[in-house]
């Protein structure tokens, strides 16, 4: 055996026990295309197994997408024959026409993913080698992106109920030719990785050879920086995970947090703040935030408003509320009538305004019996009105004004502002108007000085409205 072929494989199994994914008990399936780099790795699992006696089968995928592919596959499942290893086979049936190399990609780790499960395999490894980690660094930044998309390649990371192992990232392309040529092993060449349409392609063939002649060990400094942008996130995350579990709740239609939290951060701890916490609620959302949002999110942190909210897309919202912060999903209008057109109230009936929500004016002799859950809420006063008097339930509308006492008219937006009324509560109140669109109530916070005033000649009623305090908000 060659000698440099001898120390690569030593190093490999070295490695592996050292990190434990080489072990007796393990089952390993490894991913096979057929190019060199996988040939590789197939050799030197082949030797570890004879040493270390796990489990070992092969995957391979013909994507269909070159006239050799079937070809590739029927040796390698020959190979396997001979070679006493269990061999899966996937076929992509239908390639997409477009976006191929993502969806191939999707197709793959699908397949993967089913036949770890399936056979009852607890690793899987792929090939990917320190070149590849070059090229996928450089390509993220290119791209931009949050700090831990720059780690590039991962080593070791959970997959399919097991882990997903690229043994391969500490050697070179240099390396994988130099071993199969020493070992004399059989490989395909893909002769599309050669084209320069594709960007990958392009950093192979153009940047990457460049970098290296300018430091023989720019490799294995790519691979350090990736694992230090690895072990800032992890600290990062850390920390901010456990501020986020501590200060979060859950409400029944939105979350929140105390923008003391928040307030208190420097920019720089805000920033990371905001980035892990919309991963740690995205399987709530489903909400990928882009950079942009992010810094929209720390220049409205900066300001003094203690009101403001941002559309995160997919009806997501971002909203502070003064001393707190919600993210709650918008919901759909109803296609009702009263959205545009105020509602007439008839005494001593009902009207519901939504899903949770129901308004009337009552005698006392005929106030209903509604019954509140734990986060239901019931606003109410009297009204005095003449039997001639017709009211109206209705959205508010600009210029509105309530009078809030015999001498002070003000404007109902001017209202908002002064008592710190949520731009949310605002949206989703009601006011009670009579023909001249005179206001007799805000629903839910305060009543008009015209429903004031015991008169004999006037009937005594009891406004009621009912709703939810996540669909309305707090009341200040």
């Amino acid at each position: 055996m060659d000698r440099r072929a001898s120390q690569f494989k030593q190093a490999f199994i070295k490695r592996g026990l050292r990190r434990g994914y080489l072990s007796e008990h393990a089952k390993i399936l490894v991913a096979v295309s057929g190019g060199v780099d996988s040939m590789v790795l197939l050799d030197c699992l082949m030797t570890a197994q004879k040493q270390i006696g796990f489990r070992l089968g092969v995957v391979h995928i013909d994507h269909r997408l070159r006239s050799v592919s079937a070809d590739e596959a029927a040796y390698l499942a020959d190979f396997c024959d001979k070679n006493n290893l269990t061999f899966h086979l996937k076929v992509w049936e239908n390639p997409a026409e477009q976006g191929i190399e993502t969806a191939a990609r999707a197709f793959r780790y699908e397949k993967f993913d089913e036949i770890v499960r399936d056979y009852h395999y607890d690793t899987l490894m792929t090939a990917h080698h320190g070149d590849d980690q070059m090229e996928t660094i450089l390509m993220k930044i290119i791209r931009g992106g949050q700090l831990g998309t720059y780690a590039g390649i991962k080593e070791t990371q959970p997959f399919a109920g097991g882990r997903l192992i690229r043994p391969l990232l500490s050697f070179s392309k240099e390396q994988l030719y130099a071993y199969a040529e020493a070992e004399d092993l059989p490989f395909f060449e893909d002769h599309t990785n050669q084209e320069l349409t594709v960007q990958r392609n392009r950093l192979r063939h153009l940047v990457v050879p460049q970098l290296k002649k300018e430091n023989t060990q720019a490799m294995a400094h790519f691979q350090k920086f990736s694992q230090q942008i690895q072990w800032a996130e992890q600290f990062i995350r850390k920390n901010t995970h456990q501020m986020i579990t501590e200060h979060l709740t859950y409400g029944e239609e939105r979350l929140s947090i105390p923008w003391k939290v928040i307030g208190r951060l420097e920019s720089f701890e805000r920033y990371f703040f905001f980035y892990t916490f919309f991963d740690y609620v995205f399987p709530v959302t489903k909400v990928t935030i882009k950079e942009k949002q992010i810094d929209t999110l720390l220049q409205q942190c900066e300001q003094a408003a203690g009101q403001w909210q941002i559309d995160l897309g997919k009806r997501w919202v971002i909203e502070r509320s003064y001393e707190v912060l919600y993210l709650y999903e918008r919901k759909k209008e109803r296609s009702t009538n009263h959205q545009n057109t105020p509602l007439k109230i008839i005494p001593n009936q009902a009207i519901q305004l939504g899903e949770s929500e129901w308004l009337g004016i009552y005698t006392p002799d005929q106030l209903p019996d509604w019954k509140l859950d734990e986060t239901g809420e019931i606003f109410t006063h009297d009204l005095w009105l003449s039997a001639e008097q017709s009211l109206w339930v209705d959205r508010r509308k600009p210029g509105d004004r309530i009078q809030l006492t015999e001498t002070l008219n003000k404007r109902v937006s001017r209202y908002f502002i002064d008592k710190k009324i949520s731009v949310a509560q605002r949206k989703n109140s009601w006011v009670i108007i009579d023909e001249g669109r005179n206001l007799w109530s805000l629903v839910p916070f305060v009543h008009s000085y015209l429903s004031i005033g015991v008169e004999t000649d006037k009937i005594h009623y009891i406004l009621l409205y009912k709703y939810q305090k996540e669909a309305i908000g707090r009341r200040t």
